[in-house]
Order: C-alpha cells, then structure tokens, then sequence
C-alpha cells in the first residue's frame, strides 16, 4: 500500500468508504438492489476527486526529490493562486537562490584556483632564478635564462633587461612572443633633449614604473624595446644594490590591460635576485682583477729585489773579483777577495730577506740615515769613490716602507754611479720637511739624456723604471737630471705617510 501513488491511496481510501455501504446495504436487503447499479459512478467520481486532491502535492513531492537530487532548475506546473502554488513557488525561489549561490562559489573557486596556480607559477619561477643565481657566474647567460623564464612561464608578450652604462640603458637580454633571436645591444639614452621615457622609472629608483597606453600621456606611450613592435602596456622595476641602480627589469604586453599586484610583485622579486647576481659577478670579476693585480705585484716586487740584492750584489763581486786579478801585491789581492766573500754573503742574506718580505739587512737594527751612511762610506773602501753623505731633519718620522723604498733607490742610484757613470764622487742627501722626505744622489759621472736614457741592454734603463716605480709604491715621485758629460743627479720626493 505504501508503494502506491498518493493520488491512488486516497482513492483506494475513498473507494472503500463510499462503496462498502453500496455493496453491503443491497446483499443484507436494507436497500434496492438498483442500488448496485451506482457503484460504477461513484467509483469514477471517487477517483476524480482522488486525484484533484492529490496531484498538487505529487508535484510539490516530486519537485522536493529532483531538488533533493541537485537539479536545482527543476520546477512544478501548478495552476496559480493556489497554496500549492505559492509552496512550489517558494521552493522553486530557493532553489534558484541556491542555484545563484553555487553558481558564485564555482566562480570564486575557479578565481582563486587560478591564483593560487599564478602564485605557484610565480614560486616556481622565482625558485628557477634563485638556483640559477646561485649555479651560474656568467651575467649574460643568467640574464638571458631569466628573461626567457618570465615570458615562458608568465606570458608576458616581451621580458627584458636593460643595463645601465653610464647616460645609456642598454639591452642586455631580452625574450619576445614569436621570436627566436632578439637584437641585443640597443642603447636608450637617459639624458639630453630626447631622454628616453625609461629614464623616469631609472629616475625613480624604486616600484612603480607601469604605463598602460593612454595613461600618464605626459609621459608618453610605452617604451618599444624592439624594432616593429607597438606595445600597449609595460611594467619597468629598477635592479637595485644598496644605493646603487643597475638597470631595469622591464615586461610589455601587447594588450592595453596593464599589469596587476601579482604582476609588480613577480617582477620586483625577480630584479632583487638579478641585482644579486650581477653584484656577486661584478666581486668575482673584482676579486680575479685583485688577484692578477697581486700577482703581477709580486712579480714586480720580485724583479725589484732581485735586481737592488742579487744584480747589484753580483756588479760588486765581479768588480771586486777584476780588482784582485789586477792587483799589484797579494796584500790587495787578499783584500778584494775578502770583500768579494762578504759581498757574496751580504747578497745571499739579503736575497733570503727578500724572499720572506723582512726588512732589509742595512734597516733591521738602525733607521735609514744610519744605513745610507753606511753605505756612502763602503763607496772608499770598496770602489774608491769619494762619499758624503748629509742629513737634514729627523728621519724617525719614516714609516717602515717608506725607509725601505729610499734606501733601495739609494742603493740603486750608487749602483749606477759606480757602474755605467764612471763618477769620482758621490754625494747623498736626505731632508725630512715639511711632510716629504727627500733623498737626493748626485754624482760626477759622465751624464746622459733623460730623454733618451741608456736601454737595458745597455744597463741603465731598467733601474731608472725601478726606482720611479718605488717611489710611487709609497706615493711619491722620481726627478731625473742629467746632461751628457754633466754628472746625474736623482731626487726622489715621498710623502712621510701614503694617503690611504
């Protein structure tokens, strides 16, 4: 019974009550047998009744079962101005209310699906810059793996990077839609009578540089970074290191809809990590340019200690050495020779002390008057030369490398007086005034042109270069005068302290 249609249960109902007395009263002879003759009428009237009652609320239910199954566009044909109506009008208002209501939250979850896959986009391609920032050393692939990332992964119609080299953007790398190869090198001046319009995001030094077409017309359209293209909408972020600015980091789209916050905040993300890449390539690059630098200054420092120990200690050997050959009597042969030996130890300690950077011998237990002193007196003994030597101030105030330089371009200057000069006399001088040591070695040799002084080969040449170059290791200054059968005369002129 309960599996019947409402409209055939009421008539079930009906039909029992209304046609039991029918049947009964005629078969028990309380009525007219005729009586049998109005059960067929009745049933048929029963059943019109039945389902006139019945049907609106078959509709209702099955309205409520399609809704409760999620066809919320289901709906009941009910005559109007009834209460079933206004029932079935009711549900069918909240089902499309809630049809409205899905149809929003659908909408809002596809929304936000698309940013949160924008967000992991943005993720993953800051992720893919970050790894290459830290595996590649070399700018120019860096750049150009970015840039390539930005448009692939952002849709982005261009994605550049424009490099600044001094009034000049010039573009570094750069990925456009439909294009392989992109013409790099295009150079955007920053200022004159037609600066370009990137020159105010540079300008700005911080976020902010987006024009669309249309907007800000004082400033004019977006900047076309290649030949043949119109772009309607750009986006330009400064790459920044502390307080310096490097370039910009530029994207451009051919539709006129300009960028968003998730836009602005990928690009300026993306120009910190390359403003650290090119940071960390130009230290490298610095640290490689100290590195030769060092090096090359070791070899020069080398090449210097070898010629002011082992090249003048050997001059003397050898002078000594011919000296004794020459000499008259074995008393003078001896003392050459001797002179010779210790010559030879000198030379071996001091090129020992050269090696490991000590002070040098004639500087290790006395200041600098004391062993330019010395060292004029040895001129008699050794070479017959007249020596003096003269001292004006207090050669205390001396730093140690600055002692060291005057003392190796004093040694030079004698070495070459006694060698190629011929000189008799030698005179040397120091003076401490006024903030500046001053040496000078004057001698009476047979001179030369400074403006054509003697070539290495010849021997003189390369000693000159030395001494200039020691002179300005502590920040100072050589002056040559000479004239030829005029004697020379060296002055070398050194701050008591370098600037620093």
């Amino acid at each position: 019974m309960h599996r019947l249609a409402p409209q055939h249960r009421l008539f079930a109902l009906l039909l029992a009550i209304g046609l039991t007395p029918i049947v009964l009263l005629p078969a028990l002879g309380l009525a007219p047998r005729w009586l049998f003759w109005a059960a067929p009428p009745l049933a048929l009237l029963l059943y019109l009744l039945s389902r006139q009652f019945t049907r609106p609320v078959s509709e209702v239910m099955a309205l409520a079962r399609r809704l409760r199954e999620g066809d919320l566009r289901a709906r009941a044909v009910l005559p109007p101005g009834t209460d079933w109506f206004m029932l079935a009008r009711t549900m069918t208002d909240l089902a499309e209310q809630l049809e409205a209501v899905t149809r929003n939250l659908e909408e809002q979850v596809a929304v936000r699906t698309a940013a949160l896959a924008r967000k992991a986009d943005q993720l993953r391609a800051v992720g893919q810059v970050g790894q290459q920032v830290a595996a590649v050393l070399d700018p120019d692939v860096l750049l150009h793996f970015v840039t390539r990332v930005m448009r692939g992964t952002f849709g982005y119609d261009v994605a550049a990077v424009l490099l600044q080299h001094g009034d000049y953007l010039v573009l570094a790398a750069c990925a456009a839609r439909g294009r392989e190869e992109v013409p790099l090198g295009r150079a955007f001046p920053l200022t004159g009578p037609t600066p370009s319009p990137l020159a105010r995001a540079l300008a700005a030094g911080e976020p902010g540089g987006e024009r669309a077409e249309g907007e800000h017309p004082e400033s004019g359209p977006p900047t076309p970074l290649l030949p043949d293209t119109a772009p309607r909408a750009e986006l330009a972020i400064p790459i920044r290191v502390a307080d310096r600015t490097l370039g910009l980091m530029v994207v451009q789209s051919f539709d006129p809809r300009p960028f968003d916050e998730e836009d602005r905040f990928t690009v300026q993300t993306i120009a910190g990590q390359v403003a650290v890449a090119l940071e960390n390539a130009r230290l490298l690059e610095a640290e490689r340019r100290l590195r030769r630098l060092a090096v090359t200054e070791e070899r020069n420092r080398m090449a210097r200690e070898i010629h002011d120990t082992l090249a003048q200690g050997f001059m003397g050997i050898l002078m000594q050495l011919r000296a004794m050959e020459a000499a008259a009597d074995p008393e003078t042969a001896r003392f050459h020779r001797e002179v010779a030996a210790a010559l030879a130890q000198e030379s071996l300690q001091e090129a020992r002390r050269s090696v490991w950077k000590l002070r040098p011998h004639p500087l290790e237990d006395r200041g600098l008057a004391e062993a330019l002193a010395a060292e004029v007196a040895a001129l008699e003994g050794q070479f017959g030369l007249i020596g003096r030597f003269h001292m004006d101030g207090d050669a205390a105030a001396l730093e140690p490398p600055v002692e060291v330089a005057l003392l190796r371009i004093a040694q030079e200057a004698i070495h070459n007086a006694v060698k190629y000069a011929r000189a008799t006399r030698l005179d040397v001088g120091l003076t401490i005034r006024d903030g500046m040591a001053v040496l000078t070695v004057a001698d009476d040799g047979v001179g030369f042109d400074p403006a054509s002084p003697p070539k290495p080969a010849a021997g003189g040449g390369y000693g000159l270069g030395m001494m200039a170059d020691r002179a300005r290791q502590v920040g100072g200054g050589l002056e040559v005068d000479a004239r030829p059968g005029g004697g020379c005369r060296i002055v070398a002129r050194v701050p008591l302290r370098k600037e620093r």
